[in-house]
């Protein structure tokens, strides 16, 4: 499906990391087996960062929500909406947008929008916003993305066999209305036949959590991890993420060359040098070092790159994105847009 918006706009970007990080080699039992070897070359695992046990999803973004609201860069009355993307729910009910929309003390009005979203769920939820911001032309949204599923809840946690590549984060991008005309364009696909080829199988209706599953995990984590057979992700990402790229680009009447920055999600290293080299984009043009420093967050990559890497660069002036995120589903969604500069783009601490 193709979409085409125009005067709208990502004006801040605030990403709500927890204090702990961890080196990838101290998580192993041994990394220097062959293996890891190999993982480490491929991915480029490097650091990582872990919520403390019993950290929520919203806990994060409250800490980000409370910040920007106290330093003025956003108020209260101009949330419009809360739209969340995620596979790290507090609760099945209620929605962390309903619990972020009562702890702000935000009017009823306000739309509350959950959706379970890992890999493209910052491009997805950017569509969904700028669909809703078409009926909000005097407000904002509030687009939180991010995961927690690596929490460290053990003193003594085992060792993990192989390295571990997800990482936590929580992110808050406000999404407007612009006075700019420009145009956006984007597209939305989705192959649900293929979709075991990213699955977390145990933890909801169809395979829940029996005590004996419970008993053997080693890490307090909602679910028990994904299932991903990644030859099949390698190849899909190959084959479908270049013509789709080059598509919806050309749909916006600009040329490869034009983009400023291709911002996408951050499977791994290895993988992002391959979509660049078949896109034939320099490595400049496309941030891939995010898996390396802060691990694989699902939702919350695209908007860490932007707060972790380009920051100064999207502060002082627009630039022409390409954003793209792609994997469970298996979903791949692409936006093309120039953005006015950022009033904000910051990476924050918690002690979560």
């Amino acid at each position: 499906m193709y979409f085409n918006f125009n005067s709208k706009k990502i004006s801040g970007v605030i990403s709500i990391l927890p204090e702990n990080t961890y080196k990838m080699e101290d998580e192993v039992i041994n990394p220097e087996d062959t293996k890891s070897i190999r993982l480490k070359k491929i991915i480029g695992y490097g650091t990582r960062r872990r919520a403390k046990g019993t950290t929520t999803l919203s806990d994060l973004l409250l800490v980000g929500a409370k910040k920007i609201i106290n330093e003025k860069k956003i108020k209260k009355e101009d949330i419009g909406g809360i739209i969340v993307c995620t596979l790290s729910q507090d609760y099945i009910e209620p929605s962390i947008s309903c619990i972020i929309q009562g702890e702000l003390n935000l009017p009823n009005d306000v739309l509350c929008i959950d959706m379970p979203q890992a890999c493209a769920g910052f491009v997805v939820g950017l569509i969904h916003s700028f669909l809703y911001l078409d009926q909000m032309q005097n407000k904002k949204i509030l687009l939180c993305t991010g995961e927690v599923f690596n929490r460290k809840s053990m003193e003594n946690e085992p060792k993990f066999e192989h390295p571990q590549f997800g990482g936590d984060i929580a992110n808050i991008t406000i999404v407007e209305n612009s006075l700019s005309n420009s145009e956006i364009n984007c597209s939305y696909f989705n192959d649900g036949v293929n979709r075991n080829a990213l699955l977390i199988k145990h933890g909801a209706f169809r395979h829940p959590m029996t005590s004996d599953i419970i008993s053997k995990r080693t890490t307090n984590i909602p679910c028990t991890g994904v299932i991903m057979d990644g030859s099949s992700v390698f190849n899909f990402v190959q084959k479908e993420l270049p013509p789709a790229l080059k598509d919806i680009i050309n749909r916006s009447g600009h040329m490869v060359d034009d983009i400023d920055y291709f911002l996408f999600h951050q499977p791994n290293k290895f993988m992002l040098q391959k979509l660049a080299s078949s896109l034939k984009v320099p490595f400049e043009k496309v941030p891939m070092e995010l898996t390396s420093n802060l691990g694989n967050s699902d939702s919350g990559t695209i908007p860490a790159v932007m707060s972790t890497y380009l920051s100064d660069i999207l502060l002082t002036e627009k630039h022409l994105y390409c954003i793209s995120g792609f994997g469970a589903g298996l979903t791949w969604a692409s936006i093309v847009m120039e953005n006015d500069k950022l009033e904000f783009c910051e990476n924050i601490i918690s002690n979560l």
